[in-house]
């Protein structure tokens, strides 16, 4: 398998980028951290470099990239807010709003009518969700909704929250993970009532990334440092698991891309430092197809991330690939 190499990203230390990306709910596009206060948005075959691009505040803390690929929304300290443009392509008027809830994730439902955030209340995790349009709280979203996580002590309030949106539906995957102690996915859809709770998948000592959802919503990957698991959409039953070779192999950042003819996991050689395969599972059953050898063999990359559009990128020195067509073709 030929990657095609696209460019070397900038590495910046922006609070907002992480490993120096953004997901979008889309699943065809990924913002790109190119400045401690930009943002490249680069779809599934545009070539480098994009043509769009967002301008952050100088305060940024939290972004979420809006599905229409426009806007952003923005927290900064005290306050959250609309940067670019609105859906239609129009001027943002949406004024900011004040912001004083602890919050550790920030991401649109693939509506792109719901902003949501999750953080800790009372000590346990929590939901909220924001008309997009106005940053208001949501009718009968007001007092938050606790999840079904265990109790945060003190020093785990800034534990990992992550999102994984439904393809189609007001729903939103929340995921938090307490690093060795395990990780909690909790279904929440926004209704006409205010926010449903639904069914949760507990990886208690096993911490795993959710990877997203099949396109047409049937089911849903994780990703742990030793297996991957499809679940079914809205059971969140087991459907099928892969374990990785007991010797030598680490699924390092979990990372995954769930397409509709393939499931992808990028796994490290643990025996041959800087050795990195993409690991090609077939959705139904989990069981491998086929592996190829990733082209970063550096003892500098530790970790590695399968992003959304099919882009292959190593934080520690910015490489950014692009997956070949022949791969990406079934999504």
């Amino acid at each position: 398998m030929a990657l095609t190499r696209l460019t070397a990203l900038p590495l910046t230390d922006a609070e907002w980028a992480g490993d120096g990306f953004l997901l979008t709910p889309s699943g065809d596009a990924v913002g790109l951290a190119v400045g401690a206060r930009r943002v490249a948005v680069l779809g599934a075959r545009e070539a480098w470099p994009p043509g769009r691009a967002l301008e952050l505040p100088r305060t940024a803390q939290l972004v979420a990239l809006h599905p229409s690929l426009r806007g952003a929304a923005v927290l900064g300290p005290g306050r959250i807010e609309m940067v670019g443009q609105s859906p239609d392509g129009g001027p943002v008027e949406t004024p900011a709003r004040a912001w004083t809830r602890q919050t550790q994730a920030l991401g649109f439902d693939v509506t792109g009518q719901g902003l949501w955030t999750s953080g800790a209340r009372d000590g346990r995790a929590s939901v909220h969700v924001l008309d997009a349009r106005t940053l208001s709280d949501v009718a009968g979203t007001e007092a938050g909704l606790p999840l079904d996580t265990p109790p945060l002590g003190e020093d785990d309030l800034d534990g990992l929250h992550e999102w994984m949106p439904h393809p189609s539906l007001p729903v939103m995957g929340v995921a938090v993970s307490q690093g060795q102690e395990g990780t909690w996915l909790t279904f929440v859809e926004r209704g006409a009532a205010g926010l449903v709770r639904g069914a949760a998948v507990a990886s208690v000592d096993a911490p795993f990334y959710p990877a997203g959802f099949f396109p047409d919503g049937s089911g849903f990957i994780g990703v742990g440092g030793t297996w991957v698991r499809r679940w079914t959409y809205p059971e969140a039953r087991m459907a099928a698991e892969f374990l990785l070779p007991e010797q030598g192999t680490l699924a390092t950042g979990y990372t995954g891309l769930v397409t509709a003819g393939a499931v992808l996991v990028a796994v490290e050689d643990l025996l041959e430092a800087g050795e990195w395969y993409l690991l090609q599972l077939d959705p139904g059953s989990l069981r491998p197809v086929c592996a190829w050898e990733l082209p970063l063999s550096t003892e500098a990359v530790t970790s590695v991330h399968l992003l959304p559009g099919g882009f292959v990128l190593s934080p520690e020195d910015g490489q950014l690939w692009r997956l070949p067509d022949e791969v990406f073709s079934a999504r």
